[in-house]
C-alpha cells in the first residue's frame, strides 16, 4: 500500500477547522506528481481532453458511500457539457432527479467535503458558483474554461506560494509566517456579515473572494463558497453562545426585567415577538440583552403572548425567584398577557407591568399635533361640540401645518428633490457667507411619530426660504395652468389643495415654531427616558415620576399663558393650540395617575442617591400623595426585609398608687423598642445617614447600581431591594431597535429566510455586540459544540430552504 505523504496530509489539515479536524480521516495517494501542484494539476487537465471526447460522465474516484443524498444521472446530458465536468462530477438528488450537482473532483477526494469544506454545487441553472469555485487560487484548483488561471503577475505570494516555487524560507522564518490560524478567520468573517447585514453570499461572489486572495491565498481558501456552509456556522455560534446567556443570566446580581413588543414583516406575511432581557452583573454594569426573536403566528392575544414568554422564560431558566419587572408598551393584549403570568409565577400583575415612558410621551406629542379630545374644547354645547370638532378637523388639514406637511410629502420623487435643492442654493447665495447652510435633504414625518414631525418642523424652519420658493415656484405654475384651463372653459387640472392657497406666510411660520417650541420639553423628555447607557445613568425607571412632571409643568405653563385670551372676536387669533395642549396635558395627566398603579416607580426614585428626597419635595402640598406612595413601598420593602422575631415586651409590676406626676411622667420618655426597631431597618438607617448626591456627582461618574453594590456589607437587604429596582428600564425601545435592523435584513431578495435562522442571526449579533464570545475566543474545547451534525443543523433551522440568489 502506497504511503501517505506529509505535504498532501498537511494540506487537507489546512482547509478543515479545528472541529472539522477530527472526522479527518487518511487517504492513500497514487504515486507520481502530487495533486494539486502545477505538475500534477497539468496532467489532471490533459487527462481530461483526452478521455472525455463524448458527452458520458465519468465517475472515477467517486465513494458514493460519502455522498449518500446523491446518485448518477439517469440519463447523460442532451446538450455538451459545461468544461467544468472535466474537474468533477456530475450527480443528481436521489429524490429529486432534475436537481443536478456539481461535486469537484479534488474536494471530494481529498475529503474537504466530508469535513464542512466547499465543493458541492448545484448547477440545475448556473454553473457559475462551480466555475468560481474551479478557479480558486489554492492546490488543485485554478482552472478555468481555457485550462489552467495564470497566476497574477507582481502578487505578493503567501509562505506557501513561496515554498512551492522553490524560494529558500529559514524555519525560523516559516515558523513565525505559518499557521494561519482558519478558526479564527472563518468566525470572524460571519461576525462581520451578521455584524453588517450582508448576504451569506457574499464569500461565494467571485470579486470578493479575489480581493481576499489578493492580501492571503491562505484566507481565501479557508473561506467557504456554499451560503449554506455559513450559515451553519452561524447556527453552531447561535448553539455556543447561548449558554452563556443562560449563565450570565443566571449570574446576575439583579432580578431579570423584561420587555417585548411585536413587529410585523411588509405585506404582513409573518410576525416575530422581541423579548429582550434588562439586568446587572456582578460588576452593576447595566446589560440589556435580546434572548428571542420567536415567530408568532396567529392572533397576538394576551394568552397567546404569555404562553410565548413563557417558553422563552423557560428556555433561559428564568424562575419566579429571578422574574423581575415587565416594561411595555399602552397595548391591551399586553395587560392580558402580564395577568397570565402572573397566575402561573405568582406576582401582582398591577405592581409588575410596567409602561413604557416614550411610548406614552409619543401619544402626547400627538395630542399636541393632532388633539382630538372633546373635553379639551371646554364647550358642553353637542352641536357647538360638533362645529368644534369640524373646524379643528379643516384647520389639521389645511392649516400651516397641514400645508407644511403636504409640501414636505410633495418632494418625493429624484426631479422633486433636485429642484427643491436648487432653491436652498439659491437661498444660500443670498445669506452672508457664515450663515451660509449646507444642501440638506427636506425630514419626512412618520404618521405614528411625533418626534418625526418635531424633526420635520425642525429642517422646515431652517430651510424657510427655500420651501417658500418652493411652494411659490408650484403656485404660480398652476394659477397660469388654471387661468389657460378657465379661458378655454376647460376642467381645471388636478393638483394638491396647497397649490392653490397662498403658501406659507410669515403668520403660518410663526405657528410652526410656536408649535416646535411646544414639543421641545417632549424631545428632551423622550431623551432622558431612551437614553440607555451601561452606567445606567439614564433611561431607568427612577427618571419616570421627575420626567414626567417636567413635562406636565410645560403643558401647564404653555396652557396658562392663553387662558386669559378671548378667541371669540373675529381678529382673535385661533385656538387651535390652545385646544391641542389642553389634550396634550389631559393625555399626560391620565398616564401620570396610572403610575401609582405600582409602587416601583416611587421606590426606584426614592432608592436613588441624587432623587432620594425628590418626591418628598415635589409632593410637599400633597401629603395625602405621600401617604399612599409610602405605604406601597413599605408593602416592597417588607418583602426583602429580614423576618425578625419579636421578643417578649417585659412588664414591670406597676404601683398601685401613683402620683400624677409619676403617671404622666411613664409615657412621655421614648419607647426603647421602638427606637430599636428604627435603628435596624436600613431604609430608615440610609435615608437619614447617607448624604444625597450633588448634582455634579449624578452628572460626571454617577453609577446608582454600582453605588448599591459598595454599600452591600452595610446595608445587605436595601441594597438588593435596591439594585433590583434600579435596573429597571423606563423604555421597551430595544425591541424597537432590532426591529429595524430586522427590516434591513430582510431585503426583497432575502425574505426567503426561514424564521428559525433569521431568529438565530440576530440574536448571534447582538450577543457579539454585547461583549460576549465565540468559539475561537472563549477557548473552549470545540468538540462540545461539533456532536452535533451539519445535516440536523439545516433541517432545524430551514438552511436548505433560503434563497441564495444573490
Amino acid at each position: 500500500m502506497a504511503k501517505r505523504s506529509r505535504e498532501t496530509l498537511g494540506a487537507a489539515v489546512s482547509q478543515a477547522t479545528t472541529f472539522e479536524s477530527q472526522f479527518f480521516e487518511s487517504q492513500t495517494e497514487e504515486e507520481g506528481a502530487a495533486e494539486g501542484s502545477q505538475a500534477g494539476t497539468a496532467a489532471t487537465t490533459e487527462a481530461s481532453v483526452d478521455t472525455e471526447p463524448d458527452n458520458g460522465d465519468n465517475f472515477d474516484g467517486i465513494n458514493w458511500d460519502r455522498l449518500p443524498r446523491f446518485m448518477k444521472p439517469l440519463t447523460t446530458g442532451r446538450r455538451v457539457k459545461s468544461w467544468i465536468f472535466q474537474h468533477g462530477y456530475r450527480v443528481v438528488e436521489l429524490y429529486d432527479q432534475n436537481r443536478v450537482w456539481f461535486v469537484c473532483k479534488y474536494c471530494h477526494i481529498h475529503k474537504v467535503i466530508d469535513t464542512g469544506g466547499s465543493g458541492v454545487f448545484d448547477v440545475s441553472k448556473a454553473t457559475s458558483s462551480a466555475a468560481a469555485h474551479l478557479g480558486l487560487q489554492k492546490r488543485g484548483h485554478g482552472f478555468t474554461k481555457d485550462g489552467l488561471k495564470p497566476r497574477r503577475t507582481g502578487q505578493q505570494l503567501s509562505l506557501r506560494q513561496t515554498l512551492e516555487t522553490g524560494v529558500a524560507v529559514s524555519q525560523e522564518a516559516a515558523n513565525a509566517m505559518g499557521n494561519f490560524n482558519i478558526q479564527q478567520f472563518r468566525e470572524v468573517a460571519v461576525f462581520c456579515l451578521l455584524d453588517n447585514n450582508l448576504p451569506m453570499e457574499l464569500l461565494a461572489r467571485p470579486s470578493f473572494r479575489e480581493m481576499i486572495s489578493l492580501a492571503n491565498p491562505e484566507a481565501e481558501a479557508a473561506l467557504w463558497v456554499s451560503p449554506r456552509s455559513v450559515a451553519t456556522y452561524a447556527m453552531r455560534l447561535f448553539q455556543y453562545m447561548q449558554p452563556q446567556i443562560v449563565c450570565a443570566l443566571s449570574e446576575a446580581a439583579s432580578k431579570i426585567h423584561i420587555s417585548f413588543d411585536g413587529w410585523t414583516t411588509k405585506g404582513g406575511k409573518r410576525g416575530f415577538f422581541r423579548v429582550v432581557a434588562h439586568f446587572a452583573n456582578a460588576s452593576g454594569v447595566i446589560q440589556d440583552l435580546p434572548i428571542a426573536l420567536p415567530h408568532l403566528a396567529g392572533s397576538h392575544t394576551g394568552d397567546a403572548i404569555a404562553d410565548t414568554i413563557k417558553k422563552t422564560l423557560q428556555e433561559y431558566s428564568i424562575g419566579s425567584d429571578k422574574l423581575g419587572y415587565f416594561v411595555l408598551d399602552n397595548a391591551a393584549n399586553n395587560d392580558t398577557a402580564v395577568s397570565s403570568l402572573a397566575h402561573a409565577y405568582d406576582f401582582n400583575a398591577a405592581h409588575r407591568r410596567l409602561r413604557c415612558g416614550p411610548h406614552t410621551l409619543n401619544l402626547i406629542g400627538q395630542a399636541i399635533i393632532f388633539g382630538s379630545n372633546q373635553e379639551a374644547y371646554n364647550n358642553n354645547n353637542d352641536e357647538q361640540l360638533q362645529t368644534e370638532e369640524v373646524y379643528m378637523q379643516e384647520w389639521r388639514q389645511e392649516g400651516p401645518l397641514g400645508v407644511l406637511i403636504d409640501v414636505i410629502n410633495h418632494i418625493k420623487t429624484p426631479q422633486q428633490h433636485e429642484i427643491f435643492r436648487s432653491f436652498q442654493t439659491a437661498a444660500n447665495a443670498e445669506l452672508p457667507a457664515r450663515e451660509r447652510l449646507h444642501v440638506l435633504e427636506p425630514v419626512k414625518p412618520v404618521v405614528t411619530r411625533w418626534n418625526s414631525y418635531y424633526a420635520a418642523f425642525k429642517r422646515a424652519t431652517q430651510l424657510q426660504a427655500a420651501y417658500n420658493s418652493y411652494a411659490e415656484h408650484y403656485i404660480n405654475a398652476l394659477s397660469l395652468e388654471d387661468r389657460r384651463a378657465c379661458q378655454r372653459g376647460n376642467k381645471l387640472p388636478e393638483a394638491p389643495s396647497w397649490m392653490r392657497s397662498t403658501g406659507l406666510t410669515a403668520a403660518d411660520w410663526a405657528v410652526i415654531t410656536e408649535y416646535q417650541d411646544c414639543l421641545e420639553p417632549l424631545k428632551l423628555a423622550t431623551e432622558k427616558l431612551e437614553g440607555r447607557g451601561k452606567a445606567g445613568k439614564y433611561g431607568a425607571i427612577y427618571e419616570t415620576i421627575p420626567v414626567f412632571e417636567y413635562v406636565l409643568g410645560a403643558l401647564e405653563a404653555r396652557t396658562r399663558s392663553y387662558e386669559q385670551v378671548d378667541f371669540n372676536p373675529p381678529d382673535a387669533p385661533e385656538d387651535h393650540l390652545f385646544v391641542n395642549l389642553r389634550a396634550a396635558w389631559s393625555k399626560a395627566n391620565d398616564y401620570y395617575n396610572k403610575l401609582d398603579r405600582s409602587p416601583a416607580y416611587y421606590a426606584a426614585t426614592c432608592l436613588h442617591p441624587y432623587y432620594k428626597y425628590y418626591c418628598e419635595n415635589s409632593w410637599v402640598d400633597k401629603p395625602e400623595w405621600l401617604t399612599s406612595a409610602n405605604a406601597g413601598f413599605l408593602q416592597l420593602w417588607q418583602s426583602y426585609k429580614p423576618q425578625r422575631t419579636r421578643p417578649l415586651s417585659q412588664t414591670t409590676a406597676k404601683p398601685r398608687h401613683r402620683g400624677i406626676d409619676d403617671v404622666i411622667g411613664a409615657l412621655v420618655r421614648r419607647n426603647k423598642a421602638q427606637v430599636e426597631a428604627a435603628h435596624d431597618d436600613e431604609y430608615e438607617r440610609w435615608r437619614t445617614q447617607e448624604p444625597e448626591w450633588t448634582s455634579e456627582q449624578y452628572l460626571s461618574d454617577g453609577h446608582p447600581v454600582k453605588y448599591w453594590i459598595q454599600l452591600r456589607s452595610k446595608y445587605p437587604c436595601l441594597s438588593q431591594f435596591a439594585i433590583d429596582i434600579l435596573t429597571i428600564p423606563a423604555s421597551s425601545c430595544d425591541c424597537e431597535r432590532l426591529f429595524s435592523e430586522l427590516g434591513d435584513l430582510l431585503e426583497p431578495r432575502r425574505r426567503a429566510l426561514g424564521s428559525e435562522l433569521l431568529a438565530a442571526l440576530q440574536l448571534v449579533r447582538s450577543w457579539r455586540r454585547a461583549g460576549f464570545d465565540g468559539l475561537y475566543n472563549n477557548g473552549d474545547d470545540e468538540d462540545k459544540w461539533s456532536d452535533v451534525k451539519d445535516e440536523e443543523i439545516v433541517q432545524q433551522y430551514d438552511i436548505e430552504g433560503w434563497s441564495t440568489t444573490p
